[in-house]
């Protein structure tokens, strides 16, 4: 065999071998594939995407071991744990009595009156709160008449007040009252009223920190209420009402009152404008009624103060007694 022939024959066989070579790479290449492929299809098969529950509870479970605290050294004591705040009580229940009105605008709320016995406690409709503006320290003299319309002597209501603390004595017919007290954020604040019955006082304590009304002389208490005030007070309040604002002068005006034995919301209706003739001229006022088992008529002077100058009541012999302002002084 000659040389040439031998250099094509191993020429051929490493050709051959190199064409071997690459066959099965690409055979193995290709098995490799269908490995690949076959065991992603079992994984998509055994392990289905995660819910989203499941990725919440993973989160979750990352989030705690991530901020478990880091472990204690052997012999350091752990630090103490943060007190539990203690937990406020609930507060009671109070029974709504049937029969109950609505509440006469969005900002009223209820509360409830007495609370002499737990049993049958009595709910009624918590006034709306005004705004008030204190009223100067006044003295007022009126001329006094009977039921029959004849001269029955003077009334008066003296006012006292810095601003922040007040003293007020009525007598005329809307009773004999002496109040003392002072401000809060709901107008003038009675700490304590004395009401004539018969020859001597009944007094009234507003224990406001308790939100209490006690009634000292004829025992019981009644809950008290932002706004609260006393038979005298009442008068001066519904003047601060109109200082503060006119405009809360309008259709019912509402307010808790404590009397002698018993607290109750008491209603003044505005029954509109009216000129009344007096020793101090004729003066523009605005009319309240005051309706129920008392009924009051207040006349109250915007160019005055928005102050009470003329009042009227039943008298106990029957008609009504009148008192109409006739001095305006400054006091104090």
């Amino acid at each position: 065999m000659d040389t040439g022939t031998t250099t094509l024959r191993t020429r051929i066989g490493a050709t051959l071998r190199r064409q071997r070579r690459l066959l099965a790479l690409g055979a193995l290449s290709l098995l490799l594939h269908l490995v690949v492929l076959a065991w992603m299809d079992g994984r998509l098969v055994v392990n289905p995407p995660p819910s989203p529950l499941s990725s919440a509870a993973t989160a979750l479970a990352v989030r705690l071991t991530a901020t478990a605290p880091a472990a204690i050294p052997p012999g350091q004591p752990a630090a103490p744990l943060p007190p539990i705040p203690p937990i406020e009580p609930i507060p009671p229940i109070v029974p709504i009595a049937p029969g109950t009105p609505a509440p006469a605008t969005p900002a009223a709320v209820q509360a409830p009156a007495a609370d002499a016995t737990p049993a049958g406690v009595e709910s009624f409709q918590m006034p709306s709160r005004y705004r008030v503006v204190m009223p100067p320290s006044v003295r007022l003299v009126y001329a006094l008449r009977d039921g029959a319309g004849r001269p029955d002597g003077e009334a008066s209501l003296d006012w006292e007040t810095d601003g922040v603390q007040y003293r007020l004595a009525l007598d005329g017919v809307a009773g004999s009252i002496e109040s003392e007290g002072g401000t809060d954020d709901a107008g003038i604040a009675p700490q304590r009223a004395r009401y004539r019955h018969g020859a001597g006082r009944a007094a009234v304590a507003f224990a406001r920190e308790r939100g209490t009304i006690v009634f000292e002389s004829f025992g019981g208490s009644a809950r008290d209420t932002p706004g609260s005030q006393d038979g005298a007070t009442v008068l001066m309040q519904l003047a601060g009402i109109g200082l503060a604002d006119p405009d809360q002068l309008q259709g019912e005006v509402e307010i808790y009152v404590g009397r002698a034995d018993a607290a109750a919301v008491e209603r003044f209706g505005v029954v509109g404008r009216e000129r009344l003739v007096t020793a101090l001229g004729e003066i523009e006022t605005l009319h309240l009624v005051r309706t129920g088992a008392a009924p009051l008529e207040i006349w109250l002077a915007p160019a005055h103060g928005w102050l009470p100058v003329q009042l009227r009541a039943p008298a106990p012999g029957g008609g009504m007694r009148t008192q109409v302002i006739r001095e305006i002084a400054k006091s104090g």
